[in-house]
């Protein structure tokens, strides 16, 4: 048996490149994805209109206007991931609201209702999917517990079901972005060099990186750019972000990955523009991304209206690929439309549509309720079709419910249920080439300033059978100038063999790989210039599937 797990550890690991690879490919095209904020405001009488809503990225003091229509809704389109913000709601005759550390995700809207006579403000999102969030500026979001490779990276979203069609989902139904970090209001640095050595590895490694955060002239333009240096080779990102009077934004990234088969690389641009007060955004994009095997160039335009409670959008992707190892090109065009409507409080509903050029047709509808009107009970289920020429097509189901319980924990029951049919829209038992579900309880306490805690199990028929996860993450500050963070998080999934290879026959086939990571942190905090300066002394433990283990441990500095 330990012969069977080393080789299928081989196996995973190398399969583990390959996945990463896919996803740098898959996910370049939705690189920087933006955000939105929206809600309604009311108070004893009813909807107000005319009420001033001001959003405030902290980072870069990016500042988002909105003003309520007859009906109370406000929505601000197309804005930066990433926070904190703060909301400030103005009205004559009402005291000012004001709410912190409000946090916008890529790709995905934050709805935040108030009660001016009351002073309440309620928030929450709307979407359907269920989505895995890490990253450095993801408050609420899930805990990185690897010190390393998230300074490249601000968010990074997996969706396992798609609902927008803005997302080009694999041929699983999986969807995932990601976002490059912008630049700041004020000058940023950090700097770490770490070492790893154990089992797993062959003598000592460093990996050493560097980035740089700051505004150029004025807060209007603004530039991000790191690095990272390790055994692989020498990774890079960057990003400049500028502010062209108050209704045009460009964005212009690109970057490197080094990894064990070779190197990514894209680059592109952005261009926003708010038009007819706010009320409407158009988004043009260019993105190009290459490897050793396949080089690609996409060019897009995305417009969307703001219309009382409803978000409609229509937008329009082209894409030309050359396939260096099999000496070919493709071309494809992506057109979809998507309307997105609040019916009253409770009620979300998103439908669109997704069609391509070879032939793939993908509509997709989604509901999101609040049972109970506080957020306390919702409903989430949703259905799409996905599906690529001469690849087959699946059509896949997500019906979910959410309960928040007291100390903050949120339980989730959650099903997935899924077909791979040879033609696509055809019902016959005879269509159908694999079915697929996944069942998921999974009680959580998001991040907070402090801790986060997670426990979850899935079972499913395919690859992975069943998976457990269990994670605690906490920090300690014990005075304002230290603090302590620990973060535990462990992975067992049983994996079906025989995917692998054939030389692993049923039953025993069904094997348990198991994953333990633990990081500790010390944080020393000096002031310095007249600012903060931390020092961090960081050990973090990883064992390995293939029962090796490393640890790596090393400085890191912030300014």
């Amino acid at each position: 048996m330990l012969s069977l797990q080393n080789q299928s550890g081989i196996e995973m690991k190398r399969l583990s490149f390959l996945l990463i690879l896919c996803f740098l490919a898959l996910s370049a095209a939705a690189q920087n994805a933006t955000a939105t904020f929206g809600g309604r405001i009311t108070d004893e009488n009813g909807p107000i209109e005319g009420v001033t809503v001001v959003a405030i990225h902290q980072g870069t003091n990016a500042q988002y206007y909105a003003t309520t229509n007859r009906g109370g809704w406000w929505q601000l389109l197309d804005i930066l991931p990433g926070g904190p913000y703060t909301l400030r709601i103005h009205y004559f005759g009402y005291a000012p609201l004001t709410i912190r550390n409000l946090y916008a995700y890529a790709g995905q809207n934050t709805v935040i209702d108030a009660d001016l006579e009351a002073g309440t403000t309620y928030v929450h999102s709307d979407e359907a999917a269920t989505s895995m969030r890490v990253g450095a500026d993801l408050g609420g979001g899930r805990v990185p517990v690897s010190p390393l490779g998230y300074d490249l990276v601000s968010q990074r979203i997996y969706t396992p079901v798609a609902f927008d069609v803005r997302q080009e989902a694999e041929l699983s139904g999986m969807a995932q972005q990601w976002t490059t970090p912008t630049g700041s209001s004020r000058f940023h640095a950090s700097a770490y060099d770490f070492y790893t050595f154990g089992e797993a590895v062959t003598g000592l490694r460093n990996t050493a990186g560097l980035t740089v955060a700051t505004p150029l002239g004025n807060q209007d333009y603004q530039l991000f750019a790191g690095a990272q240096y390790d055994r692989y080779g020498l990774s890079a990102a960057g990003r400049f972000d500028a502010r062209l009077g108050e209704a045009n934004r460009l964005s212009l990234s690109g970057g490197r990955v080094a990894g064990a088969l070779g190197a990514d690389a894209w680059g592109g641009g952005d261009f926003i523009s708010q038009l007819n007060g706010g009320t409407a955004s158009n988004r043009a994009q260019v993105l190009w991304s290459g490897d050793a095997s396949l080089r690609q160039l996409r060019v897009g335009d995305d417009f969307t209206l703001a219309a009382g409670p409803q978000r409609i959008l229509a937008g329009v992707q082209l894409a030309y690929q050359q396939h260096l190892a099999l000496d070919s090109t493709a071309f494809r065009g992506d057109f979809y439309v998507q309307d997105v409507v609040r019916l009253g409080r409770r009620l979300t509903v998103q439908g669109g549509l997704r069609f391509s050029i070879p032939f793939t047709f993908s509509p997709r509808l989604s509901f999101y309720y609040d049972i109970l009107g506080n957020g306390r009970l919702v409903m989430r289920l949703g259905t799409a079709v996905y599906g690529r020429r001469g690849e087959g097509t699946i059509w896949k189901n997500l019906a979910a419910f959410d309960t928040r319980l007291p100390g903050q924990f949120l339980l989730t029951l959650e099903g997935v249920y899924g077909q791979t049919w040879r033609k696509a829209f055809h019902i016959s038992s005879l269509n159908v080439m694999a079915h697929r579900y996944e069942l998921t309880a999974r009680l959580e306490r998001p991040l907070t300033e402090r801790m986060w805690a997670l426990a979850s199990y899935t079972r499913a028929n395919g690859f992975v059978r069943d998976r457990v996860q269990a994670g605690f993450h906490y920090r300690m500050p014990w005075s304002q100038w230290t603090a302590t963070t620990l973060t535990l998080r462990y992975d067992g999934h049983s994996i079906d063999a025989s995917y692998l290879s054939s030389a692993y026959p049923a039953p025993e086939n069904w094997m348990w790989f198991h994953q333990i990571e633990a990081r500790l942190a010390q944080d020393i905090i000096f002031p310095a210039g007249g600012r903060d300066h931390t020092l961090q002394i960081t050990a973090y433990y990883r064992y390995n599937i293939d029962r090796t283990g490393y640890l790596m441990a090393g400085l890191r500095y912030i300014l």
